[in-house]
Parts: structure tokens; C-alpha cells; sequence
């Protein structure tokens, strides 16, 4: 089976009932004008590869605050990105971008992710230093 996903989304390319393959693309939620969040996976890693475009990941330990720094990690095609548990983070993509990624199928179910807002110092820091990285 052959996939190709053009939309404004994602799309799960493969799911076995264990883990799942993904490809994103832009989409609004993931522009660099639309940081307001991070996210944490409790019980599960998490895999990225840049296809095409470009994309950075906003990288937290687990017992961030309200002054935590996050960290960016700019993505490249073709290289693969390890997300350790326990991790928040988030991504944020070029409109002309296609990032695959791996997980677990159930990585949203059962209490495994939740979310953070970023207070309005984080996303004004985060948001320059994806600028400067992009």
C-alpha cells in the first residue's frame, strides 16, 4: 500500500494496535504564530523524521514552571528525533512542510498525554528563537 497525504493535516499512515505511523503537515495549530502549548507523554516515547520543509520541536523536562526555557531543536530531513517519556514539548512546522512520526497506537488514551499552556514570557522567548531557527 502506497500513502501520500497532501491536506492541511495529518494522517495515520500505519496502525498495527501497538504503534501507529504518522504524517503531518502544516496546519495552523503548528504555525510558529500559534504557540500557546506544550504536551507530555507519561508512558511513552515518541519518534520524529522531517520529510520535507522545515520544523523545529519545543523541548521541556517534566517539572517545568512558568520559567522554565524551553529548548528548540531544529529538525533535518532525513534524521531521526528521539522524544524520551516524560517529555513536554510540541512542534512547529513550515507550510511546506511533512513530518512523519512513530508512537504508540494508544499514546492518547488512558491518561498517557496532557497539556500545558506557556505563559505569555515563553512564547514571546520561544516563538523568536523558532524564527531565528526556521
Amino acid at each position: 500500500t502506497v500513502w501520500k497525504e497532501e491536506e492541511e493535516l495529518y494522517l495515520e499512515v500505519y496502525n498495527n494496535g501497538t504503534w501507529l505511523l504518522s504524517i503531518k503537515n502544516w496546519r495552523a495549530t503548528n504555525d510558529v504564530e500559534n504557540i500557546h502549548r506544550l504536551e507530555i507523554h507519561h508512558t511513552t516515547d515518541q519518534q520524529f523524521m522531517l520529510i520535507s520543509g522545515k520544523a523545529c520541536l519545543l523541548l521541556a523536562p517534566k517539572d517545568m514552571d512558568g520559567e522554565t526555557e524551553l529548548e528548540i531543536q531544529p529538525l533535518e530531513i532525513g534524521k531521526i528525533y528521539n522524544l524520551p517519556v516524560e517529555t513536554w514539548f510540541n512542534n512547529v512546522l513550515s507550510k511546506d512542510c511533512k513530518l512523519m512520526y512513530c508512537e504508540n497506537a494508544d499514546a492518547g488514551e488512558n491518561g498517557n498525554s496532557e497539556y500545558r499552556e506557556l505563559t505569555p514570557a515563553q512564547i514571546e522567548a520561544v516563538t523568536k528563537k523558532v524564527r531565528a531557527a526556521m
